[in-house]
């Protein structure tokens, strides 16, 4: 029974695999084992092949079975997008063991407060990153092993994969003499995905196996998906430790796509991938956007291949949208709206459906409604509420977090977003304001629960509150306010420094510092950031006078 002003996605053009995602991500790599691009770095052209990935990831299954592992503990990985980036994480799939990936970008009190959330007994990295997993190793001692993905030597002591692999594999190992275990793809984890959630500090997104099987049928559904014809080239631009770079390279393995991987954004590299690869599709967070409506450079490079052009990870403006359709020839911009917690998109525009600015439609397999926060009730077309979501694609909850797990998913299974939108009578969604707190810098989450801690740590300061300001190449830039201690002085500069001597650089204080007498706070002393935004605005519309 279909109820009053709850949307439903369409009718699915395929059923979802009955098995798990790693059953499905295994029958995918062997059936596209011809090819010999799965992946490649446009930086340095190299690439790996769907049969080397299938071979390694099956050997990286069997010894990490034969060590003891099990659905009960966790797989990490933390290193930059690279070729070997996906072995660990399929090998952990196909047994049903969680993994959780971490930033390699963290800084050694992110990392530490980051893995204690999954708790991994093995961690995967990369050379680059592997000396930052050694010296949090040294203080968790939960971590019982480190290997080493992209070297074929092993590193002072640690384990590359090779090494590893050989200890219970031979070069006669066969991997279709490897089976992935079956079990139920509603239950078992597939994922533990960092996020900040709806308001507070970072936490651990639960997704199931069905999570993914859902997500591989979007993929391949000819309305919502991206191109599905195998050998296809897709740039890859989002790093894939993080949320959206994880669930779009799984969905790319499924169809056999060729993944044209950059580490970085550059915008000359960016263009030139975009040339000289004939990429049909892109799928970029707003920066790259505002980039592509307004450099220069874009003029200098042949983007004809270009049919697609898809954003999300962050709102994008109309007026971007529409200026990168003109310059491209295209007859519009595709957008999608998800969350880490909904699995990557649930909210996509329809290939037969395109308008700027709308997010677009519900996918098949979810329910959507917008719900009146005063009353409970879901609104209809055009009128604002915020946004929740039902499916079994959704997160389970958090990781050993069931409070905050219960402020997000109601006691009826809905998912609250946090976001603020309508829906017109076609069905189409549009996104116009936010409950959360987050801030989104270039598509990447920042708490501002997390700065604001970290500013009361510093003895001269008495109290801070941090908010997000509008820009319009990042989205939104985290910048603070902050109240001094009596008789204590301190530049705008070394409070910028004091925070980024402990964060990532997505979450530095770009923003700006400003130094008030109090932090606006409501009758309970929660910070009302409304009130944070206005007095940044003033300042800067004061700057131009």
């Amino acid at each position: 029974m279909e109820e009053e002003n709850i949307r439903y996605g369409d009718r699915p053009r395929d059923i979802v695999h009955p098995g798990s995602a790693g059953e499905q991500l295994y029958q995918s790599l062997y059936k596209f084992s011809y090819f010999p691009e799965a992946i490649v770095d446009a930086h340095t052209n190299e690439k790996i092949s769907y049969a080397t990935i299938f071979e390694t990831s099956c050997r990286l299954a069997v010894s990490i079975e034969k060590l003891g592992l099990n659905e009960r503990n966790v797989v990490g990985v933390c290193s930059e997008s690279n070729l070997n980036f996906f072995n660990p994480v399929l090998a952990a799939l196909y047994l049903g063991i969680p993994v959780a990936t971490s930033n390699d970008m963290y800084t050694d009190g992110e990392l530490s407060g980051h893995l204690n959330i999954s708790k991994p007994d093995i961690m995967f990295c990369s050379k680059k990153a592997l000396p930052l997993i050694l010296r949090a190793q040294k203080n968790l001692n939960f971590i019982k092993k480190v290997v080493v993905i992209d070297s074929m030597f092993n590193i002072d002591g640690v384990e590359c994969v090779h090494s590893f692999v050989s200890h219970y594999t031979d070069s006669s190992f066969d991997p279709l003499s490897f089976k992935p275990k079956q079990f139920d793809p509603l239950q078992e984890i597939a994922l533990i995905m960092s996020s900040s959630g709806t308001t507070g500090l970072p936490k651990g997104v639960v997704l199931s196996h069905r999570s993914l099987t859902i997500r591989f049928v979007h993929s391949r559904d000819p309305l919502y998906g991206t191109r599905t014809i195998p050998e296809t080239s897709i740039l890859s631009l989002v790093p894939f430790h993080h949320a959206f770079g994880m669930f779009t390279t799984l969905s790319y393995f499924v169809v056999g796509l060729r993944i044209v991987m950059l580490k970085k954004f550059e915008g000359d590299l960016f263009l030139k991938t975009i040339q000289n690869y004939k990429i049909p599709t892109i799928v970029v967070a707003p920066p790259v956007m505002v980039f592509l409506a307004k450099s220069p450079l874009v003029d200098k490079y042949d983007l004809s291949s270009l049919r697609e052009v898809a954003t999300g990870g962050a709102p994008l403006g109309k007026d971007v949208g529409e200026a990168v359709a003109k310059r491209l020839g295209l007859s519009g911009v595709l957008q999608g709206y998800g969350l880490t917690e909904t699995c990557c998109a649930v909210v996509i525009t329809p290939h037969n459906n395109v308008k700027t600015g709308s997010a677009g439609k519900v996918v098949p397999y979810v329910s959507a409604k917008v719900l009146d926060k005063a009353t409970g009730k879901a609104l209809g077309p055009k009128e604002r509420g915020e946004i929740c979501f039902k499916s079994e694609m959704l997160m389970k909850g958090y990781y050993n977090n069931p409070e905050a797990t219960r402020e997000t998913i109601d006691e009826d299974g809905w998912l609250h977003s946090g976001d603020i939108g309508y829906y017109e009578e076609d069905g189409m969604f549009y996104i116009v304001d936010r409950l959360k707190e987050l801030i989104k810098y270039k598509g990447y989450q920042v708490a501002p629960a997390e700065l604001e801690n970290l500013l009361l740590q510093h003895p001269d300061i008495a109290d801070a509150g941090v908010t997000g300001i509008p820009d319009e190449f990042a989205g939104q830039l985290p910048a603070a306010c902050v109240v001094l201690e009596p008789g204590k002085t301190l530049t705008e500069k070394e409070a910028m420094d004091f925070i980024a001597e402990q964060v990532t650089p997505t979450k530095h204080l770009r923003g700006g510092v400003i130094f008030v007498d109090r932090i606006p706070k409501g009758p309970t002393g929660k910070l009302i950031r409304n009130e944070l935004r206005a007095i940044f605005a003033k300042k800067a519309a004061s700057s131009k006078l």
